[in-house]
């Protein structure tokens, strides 16, 4: 029994199944398999009679079934054709899209708001705006408490207002989101940008006066744009640097911004373009 496990495991091709398994094509190719069964089963029950027909049908249907499983797909080319044809909004559905945590509602402006609680001002070159002095050190003292104390993930969710929630984590290489009832509420590159999200939102606490009155989504706005002004990395103390970059998944090929650090690669900020 080992040995056959071990024999199928080694049948599977991990780039396509498991946690990169493409749902779309998955889909796609479940619905090809059923339908040249259904269509073989026809036949052959014209050919043979209603019992080997259906169970000649059934079996090459569970045939296609175990290539969908252990290969990810039965067509080769499928994840590569999802990636050409399928629209963002189809891929959208199988959380395969670009994904947001909440839509900012009204007028909520997260610049404005930095700036109104004085984490970030206008540059002395007037051109763009920058983290202000008292700001930084705030922030990075408490991104180093954070990660002295070994605070855990948990305190982020505290923060957050979500600690009485029931809350759990998927992992993706080194990036991770939080999850509550199947919805995703929040996502990290790295653990580097969970510390940096973790010493913003404390410093936040004290300077926001609302900051308990805010929703999730914009309290996630804010955090995310401060990640973007960020010039020194949470992980191993390097140069962040924004760059562009092309994403590719099972499913899709997109565009993003991101801010990463030059020295430990840490991914500390990603946003679609």
């Amino acid at each position: 029994m080992g040995a056959t496990g071990g024999t199928l495991s080694r049948l599977k091709q991990p780039e396509y199944t498991g946690e990169n398994r493409c749902l779309p094509c998955t889909v796609v190719n479940t619905v090809i398999a059923g339908t040249v069964s259904l269509g073989l089963g026809v036949g052959l029950v014209s050919a043979l009679g209603p019992v080997p027909g259906v169970a000649s049908g059934a079996v090459v249907f569970g045939f296609c079934l175990g290539a969908i499983y252990f290969r990810g797909y039965l067509v080769p080319g499928t994840p590569e054709l999802t990636k050409r044809y399928f629209p963002a909004w189809l891929l959208a559905l199988f959380g395969k899209g670009p994904n947001h945590v909440e839509r900012m509602e009204g007028d909520f402006d997260p610049e404005r708001e930095l700036m109104a609680v004085g984490a970030l001002e206008e540059c002395k070159q007037g051109e763009d705006l920058c983290l202000t002095d008292d700001f930084r050190e705030e922030w990075y003292d408490e991104i180093e408490r954070a990660e002295t104390e070994g605070t855990g993930r948990d305190i982020l969710m505290r923060l957050l207002g979500m600690e009485d929630r029931d809350i759990h984590f998927q992992e993706y290489g080194d990036a991770f989101r939080a999850v509550v009832d199947k919805e995703m509420i929040g996502k990290w590159e790295s653990e580097a940008a969970f510390l940096a999200d973790v010493g913003a939102a404390e410093a936040l606490t004290e300077r926001h006066s609302a900051w308990d009155a805010l929703g999730l989504g914009e309290k996630s706005q804010l955090l995310n744009g401060l990640r973007l002004f960020i010039d020194r990395c949470p992980a191993c103390g390097g140069t962040p640097e924004f760059e562009t970059d092309t994403v590719k998944s099972c499913c899709s090929t997109h565009d993003v911004a991101a801010v990463s650090c030059a020295d430990c690669e840490a991914r500390l900020f990603e946003s679609h373009v």
